[in-house]
């Protein structure tokens, strides 16, 4: 299936290009971007991106079911693109904000601790 036909990308492109980004150590989150550029292409439109994480959620499920790349990875990735950064989970987990205080039904400036 074409997922991107500005640069002709299908999801078989995809699913390659994620074997080789979540094999590697330290794997970088598998956005459509870091897909892309393993592939050696740019988004033009952009109009294919919600298709693009869609595929790419499927594929990355896809790849740990077949045992094809580390599950662990897989789940670790598909943590973080659903949740964000460590780090800004644990933040929300927390309920901490990072420098700004907001009251409730105003707007307020951004304070410095």
């Amino acid at each position: 299936m074409i997922v991107c036909s500005c640069q002709v990308i299908t999801d078989a492109e995809i699913e390659l290009a994620l074997v080789g980004i979540l094999s590697e150590p330290n794997a970088p989150l598998p956005t459509p971007g870091v897909v892309y550029r393993r592939l050696a292409k740019r988004m033009v439109c952009c109009g294919c991106s919600p298709l693009a994480v869609r595929t790419i959620y499927e594929k990355i499920d896809q790849l740990a079911a077949k045992g094809v790349v580390c599950p662990y990875a897989c789940a670790q990735a598909r943590g973080r693109l659903c949740k964000g950064t460590p780090a800004k989970a644990a933040q929300r987990a927390t309920g901490r904000q990072t420098g700004r205080s907001f009251a409730v039904g105003t707007l307020s400036t951004p304070t410095r601790a």
